[in-house]
């Protein structure tokens, strides 16, 4: 598996393509500016550079390439495998067709060898967490769905996707990864603290939440926000709904949306009645430490002789609470996982991974790491 990455900004590439990579065995992972216009050439060099590759990509809140952040560029991974294979399936998909679209996605892919699939969706046009449960309804046992949906900023208007060397928005893009040599790791850690009550959702529809123990859910929420809640919807990025499972490790709900009209709380994915929650704040260091668990966590049966890449999908919220310091968490996972490691990602408004029990879930707020490398 031979692995190459490379950053377009400010009009250029970092070190000249390598057009030897260049074949049908070939994927290359695109991740980049919101601004199409302001990397085009860098996306027509690649178009132009890898006639034979199989391109895939998606907008960002904010592009990763080791263990920096750019804006208005392309973050790169060039991968040739060696023993293993890869298919591509697109979908268009409508928010309300979301269990549909990732039921067929394994229902398409699930063939010999399965290791892994990699989904980049727009986030205007799915349901991530119907789309989880559809993917989940025939996935194979030791397959890892991993990714993530498109981010642009935090205006939540204009992601978009790559097929075929052409963006498009409304769309998934999977890519199945197929080999007895292929080894796929993920991890996936959040690094936020609980606060307040339990509460119970008693009325919702779909992602719109109006109440929690039979309270208006916004007025609830701005309650436990205090002087924060002047600052509404910007700063709801600080307060995630924290969905509560027991004593297993509770998953998060980013608010995208609040209505003063009806006092209700739009999340980015739907939830169930009766389902339990509570708020959840930042803490600095928690989202380092968990930065870096998911890092280690990828370290399970590799040796670091072994070239492979990691790509890192990071939620929005995340570089927002940490801010300035937001390259620390990926110092971490840069420095946990050594020299042979390649990382490149994006910021995203949400993100796939396998969970404890082996299915795929869909998070918020967390940091969803994929790891990939051929024996």
């Amino acid at each position: 598996m031979n692995i190459k990455t490379y950053l377009f900004t400010d009009n250029k590439w970092n070190s000249t393509l390598d057009g030897s990579l260049d074949s049908e065995k070939t994927l290359i992972i695109v991740f980049g500016s919101t601004d199409i216009l302001s990397v085009q050439v860098g996306i027509d060099d690649l178009l132009k550079t890898y006639t034979k590759s199989t391109i895939i990509g998606c907008s960002t809140s904010g592009e990763i390439y080791n263990n920096e952040v750019y804006d208005d560029s392309l973050s790169v991974a060039v991968v040739r495998f060696n023993k293993s294979s890869f298919k591509l399936i697109v979908k268009d998909v409508k928010e309300n067709e979301s269990f549909e679209v990732g039921k067929s996605i394994v229902d398409e892919l699930n063939t010999d060898n399965l290791k892994s699939i990699f989904l980049l969706c727009d986030a205007l046009s799915v349901d991530g967490s119907e789309l989880s449960k559809g993917l989940n309804k025939t996935i194979p046992e030791d397959c890892a769905i991993t990714g993530g949906l498109a981010g642009d900023g935090v205006e939540f208007n204009k992601t978009w996707i790559i097929v075929g060397g052409s963006v498009v928005k409304k769309h998934i893009s999977a890519i199945g990864l197929y080999g007895e040599s292929l080894r796929i790791r993920n991890g996936c850690k959040c690094g936020w603290s609980r606060f307040g009550l339990e509460r119970k959702i008693t009325s919702v529809k779909g992602n719109v939440l109006y109440t929690l123990d039979n309270k208006p859910a916004l007025e609830l929420y701005k309650r436990y926000l205090g002087d924060y809640a002047s600052e509404l919807p910007a700063s709801a990025l600080h307060f995630p709904l924290m969905l509560l499972n027991g004593d297993k490790e509770p998953k998060f709900r980013a608010i995208k949306a609040v209505d003063e009209e009806s006092s209700s709380i739009t999340i980015t994915g739907s939830i169930e009645a009766n389902s339990m929650v509570s708020f959840a704040k930042a803490n600095f260091d928690e989202l380092i430490d968990g930065a870096q668990e998911a890092a280690e966590a990828l370290l399970t049966g590799h040796t670091n002789d072994k070239s492979a890449l990691c790509l890192v999908v990071s939620c929005i919220a995340r570089r927002h609470v940490l801010n300035q310091n937001v390259e620390d968490e990926l110092e971490a996972v840069v420095d946990t996982l050594g020299d042979n490691v390649s990382t490149i990602g994006f910021y995203s408004f949400g993100e796939f991974s396998k969970s404890e029990i082996g299915c795929c879930d869909f998070h918020n707020q967390s940091m969803a790491l994929t790891m990939i490398y051929e024996t």
